[in-house]
């Protein structure tokens, strides 16, 4: 059986990372059958220092992008493999721009924005003993921002950030439009990563701006809640 490795739920999501969700909901969508194994230990065991891996008759995968491309090439593809050229250049790109962009803006309003960041403290960095619980975050957010500066999205105000966040939120809501699936006919990878990135803003009780952002989009809140009905009853 596939094992998928994570850190666990958080926020109201299945799991904290969108990279996570983007395996665990294609994993579902394809019908593969597998397990979690959720905890922040298994970054410990982590191929390339990072969740989500997985494991599977002896392969070890890891990067979701790569895990995607291993099931597609182990299992066939019933998400994708439908899609003509066209529809399939689409999911490229629409799927990158979030890998590389919304997901940098997800991070910086989370790990910066007053408005996240004491939950989110608090839930990876509460149990720890002190002084740990003080040093620890204040270390980890240090990275966080070295990173966000290396990427470039760093270098940008607030407000810019904001707005190309809403920039990327725009696009999906142009394309979804009043379609049930951004194809129309049923989920498909591109589904897929809507769901993580757009339900990582809409789903976790965060009020700022950004999350506010992706909430005004009504059709963009109606496809996470129908992701959430069909994949993730409660």
């Amino acid at each position: 059986m596939i094992k998928l490795y994570a850190f666990g739920p958080a926020f109201g999501l299945i799991d904290p990372s969108p990279f996570v969700i983007k395996v665990d909901f294609y994993l579902r969508a394809a019908g593969l059958e597998f397990l979690r194994v959720p905890g922040f230990q298994n970054m410990r065991g982590a191929p390339k220092g990072k969740l989500p891996y997985i494991i599977d008759n002896g392969a070890v995968v890891a990067d979701s992008a790569f895990i995607v491309s291993y099931l597609k090439a182990e299992y066939g593809d019933p998400l994708d493999g439908g899609l003509p050229a066209e529809q399939k250049a689409v999911v490229h790109a629409f799927t990158k721009m979030m890998d590389e962009n919304t997901y940098w803006c997800l991070v910086h309003d989370r790990w910066i924005n007053n408005a996240c960041w004491p939950a989110v403290r608090k839930e990876f960095f509460g149990g720890l003993p002190w002084p740990l619980r003080v040093l620890v975050p204040m270390a980890a957010q240090r990275r966080v921002k070295k990173s966000l500066y290396i990427h470039g999205l760093g270098r940008h105000s607030d407000d810019e950030i904001l707005d190309i966040a809403k920039r990327d939120l725009k696009a999906l809501s142009d394309y979804l439009g009043d379609k049930e699936w951004f194809f129309g006919k049923g989920p498909t990878t591109l589904d897929v990563f809507a769901f993580a990135f757009v339900g990582g803003l809409v789903i976790p009780p965060f009020h700022s701006r950004m999350a506010e952002a992706a909430r005004s989009f009504p059709n963009l809140v109606r496809f996470v809640e129908r992701v959430k009905a069909k994949y993730y009853p409660a």
